[in-house]
């Protein structure tokens, strides 16, 4: 077996693949001696692995001699690719792959030029320092255009910065299958609740409505979520379609840029009361 392909069993598979997913990705090749698309596979592999040195490791299971091994990572089918990162399960596909499906199957959990300017500006944002997290993000968007984690958090930034023209123009241009992602979601949540903020801020004080919803949307934008959603809950039950829906659209962007909060199950249980 190549140098850069290493074998493994049951013994040694917690130190060469969950161990060392901790460091770099592991890409483990359930096959069999009698199976054609293993062997058909094998040279892609050890040209994967060649090419990714340092960062990826791809690690052989027998699984005729490893039954217990195969079982417990529910493989039915030879040949299976399992990867694993940081100890876990994070994709695995079944069958012989050509080059390309290989690279796209491990590229997402492979080193990145931005890592670094992406973990900082994820602090610079978490301070209130929007303009130190645009310049490190500019920077690695220049570097890797494809680096779709750079994206949302940008907009973000841009956002925060009061550029909503950039922050739309940004995230308007990413692929379909990106712009699903949880993160763009909630930064698309940003913008429109800043979007949103802008257009009720010229609301006069002779319409109680608007000056009300005007002043949620400040609270908001300021970060103040959980007074913002208190003030659009207590609107919706009588202005439910009033701007088309927009109590309740504000609240939705608010629920996404709070995801995982624990305050959300009580919240969507009140808009929901409201609206039935």
């Amino acid at each position: 077996m190549p140098g850069n392909v290493i074998a493994a069993n049951a013994v040694d598979f917690p130190d060469l693949v969950l161990a060392r997913s901790h460091e770099r990705a592991v890409l483990v090749d359930f096959w069999a001696d009698w199976c054609a698309p293993c062997r058909q596979l094998a040279p892609l592999l050890e040209d994967l692995a060649a090419r990714h040195a340092g960062a990826l490791d791809v690690v052989k299971v027998d699984s005729d001699a490893e039954p217990a091994l195969a079982a417990e990572y529910g493989v039915r089918s030879l040949p299976t690719l399992v990867l694993f990162r940081a100890g876990d399960v994070v994709s695995r596909v079944v069958g012989a792959q050509p080059p390309a499906a290989l690279e796209a199957l491990v590229a997402p959990h492979l080193p990145r030029p931005g890592d670094e300017a992406v973990a900082a500006a994820v602090a610079h944002l978490a301070a209130g320092e929007a303009a130190q997290a645009r310049g490190l993000l500019e920077a690695a968007l220049a570097a890797d255009a494809t680096d779709y984690r750079i994206h949302p958090l940008l907009a973000e930034a841009l956002v925060e910065l009061g550029a909503l023209d950039e922050a739309a123009a940004l995230l308007h241009g990413l692929p379909a299958n990106v712009a699903v992602d949880d993160g763009v979601e909630r930064a698309k949540a940003r913008l429109e609740l800043a979007q949103a903020g802008n257009a009720a801020a010229g609301a006069g004080d002779d319409d109680p409505v608007a000056a009300a919803y005007a002043g949620a949307m400040a609270q908001a934008a300021a970060g103040e979520h959980a007074a913002a959603v208190e003030a659009l809950l207590g609107l919706l039950p009588a202005q439910r379609d009033w701007q088309d829906g927009a109590v309740r659209r504000a609240l939705l962007d608010i629920f996404k840029v709070l995801d995982g909060d624990a305050r959300l199950k009580d919240w969507r249980t009140r808009m929901a009361r409201s609206l039935n």
